[in-house]
């Protein structure tokens, strides 16, 4: 059964800007699906939610990818995004903490999205946490809103333009884009 918090309905749960955005890949970032060839693994991506990872890093939002996989598909893409990530992560919280003392950011000034139990310590700390639509209803009682789309088909940019929307920078990507 869907969580009725959808997130377009949900009221911030901070009222400062979020300064840093912690991602999961699988089920999150992708459709869950892993595949696997000679070479190594496949994995699907959506390129709206890229984009709008790249709109937070140039909006002053610190995306951060942590993985309890290690992927060479996930590697090249987040290589080719340029963004921050960590692979076969076995403490999620630990890698967090480090990227949170190097930045001088508290828990309250970031976000979570993710899909799964390993996801739950890190939406207990941060200020806000966000499921993907097909997330685990494990996960729903400790997070503050869910995305309408499913994860691997644009969640991350919804909820990432959400984020802009509360932190009042989107309309700079709009004006980007003569979108206004």
């Amino acid at each position: 059964m869907p969580d009725p918090r959808w997130l377009d309905q949900t009221k911030p749960p901070v009222a400062h800007p979020i300064r840093l955005l912690f991602l999961d890949v699988d089920g999150t970032l992708t459709d869950g699906l892993i595949g696997f060839s000679r070479d190594g693994d496949l994995r699907h991506f959506w390129v709206r939610d890229g984009l709008s990872l790249e709109w937070a890093r140039e909006s002053g939002m610190l995306p951060v990818v942590i993985s309890g996989r290690a992927s060479q598909a996930v590697a090249a893409r987040m290589h080719d995004l340029g963004l921050e990530h960590y692979l076969g992560a076995k403490d999620k919280v630990a890698i967090a903490e480090t990227v949170l003392a190097r930045e001088q950011i508290a828990w309250d000034a970031c976000a979570m999205i993710g899909d799964d139990l390993p996801d739950v310590p890190l939406f207990r700390r941060v200020g806000w946490s966000i499921a993907v639509a097909d997330a685990s209803p494990h996960v729903l009682p400790f997070v503050h809103g869910v995305t309408r789309t499913k994860a691997g088909f644009g969640a991350v940019r919804e909820a990432v333009e959400h984020l802009l929307v509360h932190n009042g920078t989107f309309d700079r990507v709009l004006d980007r884009y003569e979108a206004r």
